[in-house]
């Protein structure tokens, strides 16, 4: 512990946020750009069994990371519940290679994706925490995590051509083992300047216009992400590409995401909050609309690049929005509720029905499917700006 206050006394909070999602997108990026693809070639699972196992995270994220979250809150256990979820996730990796059977998958995805629901609201919701008290720009931060995730979805692309998917889970565990020290070095405690005691209450919360509209957007947007996270590499598999393509499309995918994080704070002051948002969803659509006209790998990950663009700039604009509407002491659990629409509700939505689509007409139909959603949010956002409903409000 001694050496952990060290630490955290002689670096700065930016070097310590950048370290934490480093380490941890880099374990996930080992094995999650190629589990679909494993379930389906080596594991020979049908499209309706990969929608079924794709609805677990998004299920108990609906269930446990709200519940979680808010006692994270209340107790200002918000590092202690992140250390703990990390450290099963990791035990539970060293056993992914030895299920064979969609039986055995099942409970595995039940029970890592029960741990796996709070980490990222936790997570961002300290991270964002530490940006405004000490003037940092949140996806200075986050930016490193798309870089080890895309660093490590190529080199993991080009190894398990080699050598086959089954060691993808060794490596996503030791990967996390770097993650439990750093997430001790984050910061919970409120500054002496703030109040240790909740301000507002979820009813307050759920009457402010921009965090409902912003949650229903992001639902919408979640579907298509969804999608993409499932699909993308069966899609590229069925183009020709290798695995080393398909590690390619999320590493370019993440890269992308890279320089519009660091200056995701400058973008969003001179667009405005709505604004910035608003161009995200546009090179989203343009994304996947080039992926139903794609051809080849090559074309595959140029579109998968512009993706990375939109989703870089969605997904830090709208935990900046959400952290300075949020009232103090219900950071965890407003993040949770951004991370339920986006990655909970929305994929539980529209899982069965992607998983049909696929089936029945392709997967480049699943992508026509993310362009009428993502057009939808563009629409509602546009509609709430035109009437002047949505502005910037903080709460702290």
């Amino acid at each position: 512990m001694t050496h952990i206050t060290t630490f955290r006394n002689n670096v700065s909070p930016l070097t310590r946020g950048a370290l934490f999602y480093l380490c941890y997108w880099g374990a996930i990026g080992t094995y999650l750009p190629f589990l679909n693809v494993y379930f389906e070639q080596d594991l020979h699972f049908s499209g309706r069994q990969i929608s079924i196992l794709a609805l677990f995270p998004p299920l108990m994220s609906l269930v446990f990371a709200m519940p979680l979250s808010s006692l994270a809150d209340r107790r200002q256990w918000r590092i202690r519940i992140l250390t703990a979820c990390v450290a099963i996730m990791m035990v539970l990796l060293l056993f992914a290679s030895i299920l064979e059977t969609f039986f055995a998958w099942v409970i595995m995805m039940l029970i890592f994706s029960v741990f796996l629901s709070p980490i990222i609201p936790l997570a961002d919701s300290l991270m964002a925490r530490m940006a405004a008290q000490y003037n940092l720009n949140f996806g200075s931060m986050r930016m490193w995590g798309s870089f080890s995730f895309a660093t490590l979805a190529i080199a993991g692309g080009a190894l398990w051509q080699q050598v086959g998917f089954k060691p993808m889970f060794l490596a996503g565990s030791i990967g996390l083992l770097p993650v439990l020290l750093f997430t001790n070095t984050l910061e919970e405690r409120y500054t002496s300047t703030e109040t240790q005691t909740r301000q507002g209450s979820i009813r307050e919360i759920g009457q402010d216009t921009g965090i409902l509209v912003l949650l229903v957007a992001s639902f919408l947007i979640g579907a298509a992400i969804y999608n993409s996270v499932v699909y993308d590499g069966i899609y590229m598999s069925k183009l020709g590409g290798s695995q080393l393509f398909i590690g390619l499309m999320f590493g370019f995918s993440a890269f992308s995401e890279v320089p519009v994080m660091q200056y995701s704070g400058k973008l969003i002051a001179r667009l405005g909050q709505a604004q910035a948002l608003l161009v995200a969803y546009s090179f989203l659509l343009v994304a996947y609309a080039g992926y139903v006209w794609a051809l080849t790998p090559m074309f595959l990950v140029l579109m998968a690049a512009i993706k990375g663009v939109g989703f870089g700039l969605f997904y830090v604009g709208t935990v900046r929005i959400l952290s300075e509407r949020t009232p103090t002491g219900w950071d965890s659990t407003v993040q949770a509720m951004y991370s339920v629409s986006t990655f909970g509700l929305a994929p539980l939505f529209v899982a069965l029905i992607s998983g049909e689509i696929y089936d029945r007409f392709g997967a480049s139909t699943v992508f026509i499917f993310n362009i009428g959603t993502i057009s939808l949010a563009a629409l509602l956002l546009t509609v709430v700006l035109w009437r002047g409903l949505l502005t910037t409000k903080k709460l702290r």
